[in-house]
C-alpha cells in the first residue's frame, strides 16, 4: 500500500486490494508533521506526500510486527520501511521509486522486521535522519515491560494523542450501541486563547497559535456521576470514571482538605473533570495556575520542550498517572515524591541522570519509565532487572538526609504562671505506635529502618525525656515494650507506672500477652503517690447489662472490639489536704463505621469515671449510678434529667483528665457528648443504638464539665497523619471546676508537614504526635500561692 504523489495531509489513504488494510494519515495545513495508525498482520509499509520538506520522516503507530516508519522524500514521493531503515543507517535514498519497487521493498522490509523485532523509532521527526539502528535485547521481564511501554509512549507524540485515542475508542463503542447511543453529551467547548487561559478560566479565541493549526476543545460532559477528561486545544477528549474515594475521616495528603482556590477550580467549566492532555504542543513551561487543579488522577505533558518540572507539582496529590516523556528534562523535582497515589510515571526520552531519593515514598507506583535517559549506570540496572519497585525501595531506603522539623512552640495561656509552682501540673497524651502495627504494608511511604522499634523507641524516649510532664498517658504501648523500655528507662527520670492490657490477653498465651498493646499511665512519684488503679474493659463491662444483650447484632458490632481503659487515682502530694486526681486513659475504637461502638465506649467511660469518683470522694452521694436507666415514660426521664444536674453539681469539686485517642474529629458526635455532657437521643451518629436499649431512649449524659485543652485555640490541625488520613483524634479533657489550662504544646510547624507523605518517617517516630497542656488548679481550697520561676520557657502564641 502506498500514498499518490501529490496527495494532501489528513486525506484518507486509498485501501490496498493485497495488503488487505487500510490507514488515515492527518497533518497540519504546512506539513509539518503526518501520523498514521495501521492494522494488520502486514501492516510494515506507510507512505506519505504532501507539503513535506526534504527527507522529512513522520512516524506512527502499527499493529504489525514492526515499529512504523513513514518516509518522504525530496520529491514528495513515499518511501517504505526499507527506505526508512535505509535513512537510519545514513544509507543513499533514491530521488524516486515506482510502485513495484516499492512492492518488492516491501517484502525485504517485511523479512528484515522478522529478524529484528526490537528497532526502535522516534515517533515524530522533521529533518533530515542522524539516528541510526540499535538492537536492544531485554535483560529481564521488567526490561521487557520497559521497552514496551516505551514504544507505546513514542507512539503518543502527536498533538492530544490520549485524548484523541480515548474519543476514538468511544466512538468505537457508541457504533457497537446503535441507535440508542446518545451523542448529546459531547459539546462544543468554549474556544480559549491559550494554554494560560485556559488553567485561569478565561476564554477568548482559539488556541491555535501553540500547535500550528485552530482548534476548539470538545468537552465530553457526562452525567454527574462520572468524571471528565479535556484536552486543551484538542477536538477530542475523554470521559473517565471519578477518582478513587478517600478515607472517610479525612482527605489526602495536605491537611486540611481543600484550600478555597482548589474549591474555585474545581467550579470551573461545571462537573469536574479529573484528566488533563497537553501532549505534543510544544510548551516550553507550565502555568502555575496549572496546579491549582488539585483534583487531576492524570496528566500528560509529554513531547513538549519542558527543561523543568515545577516544585508545585506537589499539589497534585491526587495524581495517579504522569507522562512527561519526550521533554528536555535534566532531573525530577524532589516534591514529585508528595504526590503518593502515582501508579504510573513515564520519563522516558529525556536527559536525566540521577533520581532524587524522595522519589522513594512514591509506594503505589507500578510503572517507572525512564528509557531513553542517561540514567546512571546502577540505577539504570536495578530498574530493568528488579523493575520499578526495586527501584522505589532502594531509593526510600536512600533517604536518610530528610530534614527534621521545627521544634514545636509552647503556647502560653496565662503568662504569670510559674511552673514550678506545685499547683501547676503538666500532663501529655500520646499514641506511640504498636510494633504489631507498624508494618511496612501500612506504612509503605516510611523506611524500613525507621519503622524498627529500636529507632522509633530512642526517638520516643527523647521526646519524653525533652517534655518532661508531671503525667504521662501512653496508647498502644505493648506489653513486653512496657518492662523493657518504658519502665526502666522513666523510672530513671522519676516515674512510676501502670499498664492495662487490651481485653485479648486473657486468652494468650504467656509469651503471645508480650505482643499484645495497651495503655499505660506514668506520674512523676515527687508529686503523685498512687492510690489506685482500675481497669475497664469495654466487653467485659457490657456483658453485665440486660438491656445490651436483647439485640444480636449488639455481640456482632460491640463485642469484638476489645477496647480497654485504664483509670490511675492519684494523690497530690504538695498541695494542702492532698486533693485527688483522677486520670482516665484509654483508645476508643478506630473504624468509622462503628461510629455507634465509639460513643458507647466512650459513654461507658465517663460512667465508670464516675462510678470511680464517688467511691474516693465521700462528699459525693450515690445519687445515681446509672444515669440513663430506667423507663420511657415522661415523668422517669424528667427524674433522669433532675438527678443529672445534681450530679454534675457534686462533681464541680473533682479534678479530673482524660487522655485518649477518641479516634473522632472534633466535629464529631463524641466530641460534642463530652464538651456538652450530654446528646440527645435525635443526633445522627446514635441512629445505630438499637442494640443499646437504654442509651437509646435517653439519649447519652455524662456528669463531669468537661473541655478540651486545645479548644481555646480551636484544636490542633493534625494530631494523626499518614497516607490516607489527616485530622485531630486525639484530646486531653479537664474538669472546667478544678483545673485551668495556662498552656499548650504547639502544632507542628505547617510547611514542614505540608512536604512530608505521612507519619512515621525519619523523625516523627509513630503516626500521632504527643500533645501535651499544662494546668493550675483553680484557687479556693487547693491553691497554694506558692510562687517560683518558671522553668518551661513560655511564648506568645502566633497562629501560622
Amino acid at each position: 500500500m502506498y500514498m499518490q504523489q501529490g496527495q494532501g495531509p489528513g486525506q484518507q489513504l486509498p485501501h490496498h486490494p493485497r495488503q488487505g488494510m487500510g490507514t488515515a494519515s492527518q497533518g497540519d495545513s504546512s506539513g509539518h508533521y503526518i501520523s498514521a495508525t495501521m492494522g494488520g498482520s502486514n501492516g510494515h509499509i506507510v507512505g506519505m506526500a504532501g507539503a513535506m520538506g526534504p527527507n522529512e520522516l513522520g512516524m506512527g503507530a502499527m499493529g504489525g510486527v514492526m515499529p512504523s516508519a513513514m518516509m518522504v522524500n525530496g520529491n514528495g514521493m513515499v518511501g517504505t520501511m526499507a527506505q526508512a531503515h535505509a535513512m537510519y543507517s545514513g544509507a543513499e535514498v533514491p530521488s524516486s521509486i515506482s510502485a513495484a519497487q516499492a512492492a518488492a521493498a516491501a517484502a525485504q522490509a517485511a523479512a528484515q522486521a522478522a529478524s529484528n523485532p526490537m528497532m526502535s523509532s522516534p515517533s515524530v521527526m522533521s529533518g533530515p535522519m542522524q539516528l541510526a539502528p540499535t538492537q536492544i535485547v531485554p535483560s529481564s521481564q521488567h526490561h521487557q515491560q520497559q521497552m514496551m511501554v516505551h514504544q507505546r509512549s513514542r507512539a503518543s507524540a502527536t498533538p492530544h494523542h490520549h485524548a484523541r485515542a480515548a474519543m476514538a475508542q468511544q466512538r468505537q463503542q457508541g457504533s457497537y450501541l446503535g441507535s440508542s447511543y446518545d451523542a448529546s453529551h459531547l459539546v462544543t467547548g468554549t474556544p480559549v486563547s491559550n494554554y494560560a487561559d485556559f488553567l485561569s478560566g478565561r476564554s477568548t479565541t482559539p488556541l491555535g497559535h501553540l500547535n500550528g493549526h485552530g482548534s476548539t476543545p470538545v468537552v465530553i460532559r457526562p452525567p454527574s456521576t462520572r468524571a471528565k477528561s479535556v484536552s486543551v486545544g484538542s477536538a477530542n477528549g475523554r470521559r473517565t470514571p471519578g477518582a478513587p474515594g478517600h478515607h472517610p475521616n479525612g482527605s489526602v495528603g495536605t491537611p486540611g482538605g481543600l484550600h478555597n482556590h482548589q474549591q474555585q477550580a474545581a467550579r470551573i467549566d461545571g462537573p469536574r473533570w479529573t484528566e488533563l492532555d497537553l501532549g505534543g504542543m510544544n510548551l516550553r513551561a507550565l502555568s502555575s495556575a496549572l496546579f491549582r487543579y488539585t483534583f487531576m488522577t492524570k496528566l500528560y505533558i509529554n513531547h513538549n520542550q519542558l527543561t523543568y518540572i515545577p516544585p508545585a507539582i506537589s499539589s497534585l496529590r491526587s495524581l495517579e498517572e504522569l507522562d512527561a516523556s519526550g521533554n528536555l528534562l535534566s532531573s525530577v523535582p524532589p516534591e514529585l515524591g508528595l504526590c503518593c497515589q502515582l501508579k504510573e510515571l513515564l520519563l522516558f526520552d529525556n536527559q536525566i541522570t540521577d533520581l532524587p531519593c524522595e522519589l522513594g515514598t512514591l509506594f503505589q507506583l507500578e510503572t517507572l519509565g525512564l528509557e531513553g535517559n542517561p540514567l546512571q549506570e546502577d540505577l539504570k540496572g536495578l530498574l530493568q532487572k528488579n523493575g520499578t519497585r526495586a527501584l522505589i525501595e532502594c531509593l526510600r531506603e536512600s533517604d536518610t538526609d530528610m530534614a527534621a522539623p521545627p521544634e514545636r512552640e509552647w503556647i502560653s495561656l496565662d503568662k504569670d504562671v510559674k511552673t514550678d509552682n506545685p499547683e501547676v501540673l503538666a500532663v501529655l497524651s500520646y499514641n506511640v505506635l504498636s510494633s504489631m502495627y507498624a508494618t511496612s504494608q501500612k506504612y509503605s511511604y516510611c523506611p524500613s529502618w525507621a519503622l524498627s522499634w529500636e529507632y522509633r523507641r530512642d526517638a520516643i524516649m527523647n521526646e519524653l525525656t525533652n517534655l518532661e510532664p508531671d503525667v504521662l498517658c501512653l496508647q498502644e504501648v505493648e506489653a513486653s515494650q512496657y518492662d523493657e523500655c518504658f519502665c526502666s528507662k522513666l523510672r530513671d527520670m522519676g516515674y512510676e507506672g501502670v499498664f492495662w492490657p487490651k481485653s485479648r490477653a486473657r486468652t494468650m498465651s504467656e509469651e503471645e500477652r508480650k505482643r499484645v498493646d495497651g495503655c499505660a499511665t506514668f506520674y512523676k512519684v515527687e508529686m503523685f503517690e498512687l492510690v489506685t488503679s482500675h481497669l475497664l474493659e469495654f466487653q467485659q463491662s457490657a456483658l453485665s447489662r440486660k438491656d445490651f444483650r436483647k439485640s444480636d447484632d449488639f455481640f456482632n458490632r460491640f463485642m469484638t472490639k476489645d477496647n480497654i481503659a485504664g483509670f490511675a487515682v492519684l494523690r497530690h502530694r504538695k498541695l494542702p489536704g492532698e486533693p485527688l486526681l483522677f486520670v482516665a486513659n484509654a483508645q476508643v475504637h478506630w473504624d468509622p463505621e462503628f461510629v455507634d461502638v465509639k460513643m458507647v465506649q466512650t459513654t461507658m467511660l465517663t460512667e465508670e469515671l464516675a462510678t470511680l469518683v464517688r467511691k474516693h470522694s465521700p462528699g459525693i452521694d450515690s445519687v445515681s449510678s446509672a444515669v440513663s436507666a430506667g423507663s420511657s415514660s415522661e415523668s422517669e426521664a424528667h427524674r433522669v434529667q433532675i438527678q443529672l444536674q445534681a450530679q454534675q453539681k457534686q462533681f464541680q469539686k473533682t479534678a479530673a483528665v482524660i487522655c485518649a485517642d477518641f479516634n473522632s474529629k472534633p466535629e464529631s458526635g463524641l466530641y460534642e457528648f463530652l464538651s456538652r455532657g450530654r446528646l440527645d437521643k435525635e443526633h445522627s451518629e446514635l441512629a445505630r443504638l438499637e442494640p443499646y436499649a437504654d442509651y437509646k431512649r435517653h439519649g447519652l449524659r455524662h456528669p463531669f464539665g468537661l473541655k478540651s485543652a486545645y479548644a481555646s485555640i480551636g484544636e490542633l490541625p493534625l494530631t494523626n497523619y499518614d497516607s490516607t488520613f489527616s485530622g485531630t483524634i486525639d484530646y486531653i479533657w479537664y474538669t472546667t471546676g478544678t483545673l485551668i489550662p495556662t498552656g499548650l504544646l504547639g502544632e507542628l510547624d505547617a510547611d514542614w508537614v505540608a512536604q512530608t507523605v505521612g507519619f512515621p518517617n525519619n523523625h516523627i517516630p509513630s503516626d500521632h504526635i504527643p500533645i501535651m497542656a499544662e494546668f493550675k488548679w483553680k484557687p479556693g481550697g487547693n491553691a497554694s500561692g506558692i510562687t517560683a520561676p518558671s522553668a518551661r520557657p513560655s511564648f506568645q502564641y502566633t497562629r501560622k
